[in-house]
């Protein structure tokens, strides 16, 4: 395991690292030949370079996995790194360390062009125009300075669940298309609340307007669609969002189509119907996309298939929420956050405990580090 200090190395082994690599990678070209020479936006979920959080949930999960899978498919691609307009008003802090914004984007972006050899194309989303618009500019400039192609993306109000509005024919009507050369663009993030998947769903909505054939797809590692909703790795996932208030859910779509009980979370199955608008009203009858049933199917999803010890991930992920609590509540003492945050980690961390003491009474909750 690469040693860094946002990970662990754990003596115990919970999950095969290798073999997840192996059947992620063979899941996504399996995906991408159902398009062909169609263009396939692939939206990646988590951090892209660099994932701790799976890390330390998933004791042996290689943190550069997703570098590793498409360091091997770099002449394939272009990448679309999404950026909100809030977080750089907000100058939002993404680190534990004293950096800003823009410079913590500047780092990202470099770490992106030297992993996997393409420069990605910087989108600013959720644009106000009343809102300081200036300073969106400035920061724009500063990239472009640098040689980064920037593009600029405007607020959808109520995004997604003005669904009246945003499925209507002007719905894309302020923003530019980008022209791109590779047939597999990954649509990636700086945080979350990034809008990548409205990024992927515009360009989808434009390239059909000029006679370009492309469709969606989602690569996720959280939360694992095949293991219980109330799973300590999945409630780990909740406590990492619990600053945008994701929550867990039951894919009701899946479980009618299939029979199959598949974990998904709230914002996916709220977008699933601006999905499958651009589906059925766009894109052609034979496009794969027009294939789904439910939010989980636009996943490419594989992590729960290489756990090899249900225990040793449980009191990781056990010990993941209790992190989460330490660093939310060092925010409230900074007057960063309010109390809420871990009042809702304080929810997690019983339904977890819970979980365990059922399944595993007197589990001692501590893995040798």
């Amino acid at each position: 395991m690469i040693n860094s200090t946002d990970t662990i190395n754990y003596n115990k082994h919970g999950f095969d690292g290798q073999k997840y690599i192996d059947i992620q990678k063979e899941k996504i070209l399996e995906r991408i030949s159902k398009f062909s020479w169609w263009r396939l936006y692939l939206e990646i979920w988590w951090k892209f370079i660099h994932d701790p959080h799976a890390a330390r949930v998933l004791p042996w999960f290689n943190p550069e996995s997703k570098k590793l899978i498409f360091q091997e498919l770099k002449w394939q691609i272009e990448i679309l790194f999404c950026v909100n307009s809030t977080d750089i008003l907000n100058d939002r802090q993404l680190s534990n360390e004293d950096i800003s914004y823009k410079d913590y984007v500047f780092s990202m972006l470099k770490q992106i062009e030297k992993s996997v050899w393409t420069r990605p194309h910087l989108v600013i989303n959720k644009i106000d125009t009343q809102n300081m618009f200036d300073i969106i500019l400035n920061f724009e400039r500063e990239f472009q300075r640098e040689w980064y192609k920037t593009r600029e993306r405007y607020k959808i109000n109520w995004y997604p669940h003005n669904i009246d509005d945003i499925l209507s024919e002007n719905w894309f009507w302020d923003d530019d298309h980008i022209p791109l050369t590779k047939n597999l663009i990954l649509v990636i993030w700086a945080a979350s609340n990034s809008w990548k998947m409205s990024t992927c769903l515009w360009q989808i909505y434009l390239d059909h307007q000029i006679w370009i054939k492309s469709w969606y797809a989602k690569y996720e590692t959280f939360p694992i669609r095949n293991i219980e909703l109330n799973h300590p790795i999945n409630l780990a996932y909740e406590a990492a969002t619990a600053d945008i208030w994701d929550f867990n859910c039951i894919d009701e779509l899946h479980k009618k189509a299939y029979w199959i009980n598949s974990v998904n979370y709230n914002r996916d199955v709220e977008a699933f119907d601006i999905v499958m608008w651009i589906a059925k009203k766009v894109i052609e009858k034979e496009n794969f996309m027009n294939s789904y049933k439910s939010p989980t199917d636009m996943w490419i999803s594989c992590a729960g298939f290489a756990i090899t010890d249900d225990e040793i991930v449980s009191i990781a992920s056990f010990q993941e929420i209790q992190r989460r609590m330490s660093r939310y509540q060092q925010m409230i003492d900074r007057w960063e956050w309010e109390d809420s945050r871990i009042t809702k980690c304080q929810e997690i961390q019983k339904k977890c405990t819970d979980y365990i003491s059922v399944k595993w009474y007197n589990l001692e909750l501590n893995i040798n580090k």
